[in-house]
């Protein structure tokens, strides 16, 4: 979701100064998760889903908003299946999930807000993340 999500973006939605310099850093850390995932997933990884972001990709307001919520959907997600992993794919997932944080805060300081609003990430299952995904007006 992520890598195609910054990548439509950085196409469509006029971004520029700090927001386009997030985005295109996103994008590369986002690019090396997904290599890291389907290398730790191995034959259980699935084919590349199609996306439809519909508006939340054709400005630099709508993108902001959504990068924030769809960050902290990566960092509950990955916290909830943290004790569905096994050890190597838990090391993987440990490696990233710091990053995902480091995004969230990264943009809410771009959009003026606190970088860390919480004192800690609540978890969340995959039924969770999809149906939030679904909120923010993200489908696959």
């Amino acid at each position: 979701t992520q890598v195609a999500f910054y990548e439509e973006a950085l196409k469509d939605a006029g971004l520029a100064g700090d927001l386009r310099d997030f985005a295109q850093t996103a994008l590369g850390h986002e690019r090396a998760h997904l290599t890291a995932i389907k290398k730790a997933l191995g034959a259980k990884a699935g084919p590349k889903p199609g996306f439809d972001f519909g508006r939340k990709t054709k400005s630099p307001s709508a993108f902001r908003q959504a990068v924030i919520d769809l960050e902290d959907l990566a960092v509950a997600g990955y916290n909830g299946q943290a004790t569905n992993l096994t050890k190597g794919t838990l090391a993987a997932a440990a490696e990233i999930v710091s990053v995902e944080a480091r995004h969230a805060a990264w943009v809410r300081a771009i959009a003026g807000e606190v970088a860390a609003p919480d004192p800690v990430d609540k978890p969340m299952s995959a039924r969770q993340v999809a149906d939030g995904l679904h909120d923010i007006g993200l489908r696959g």
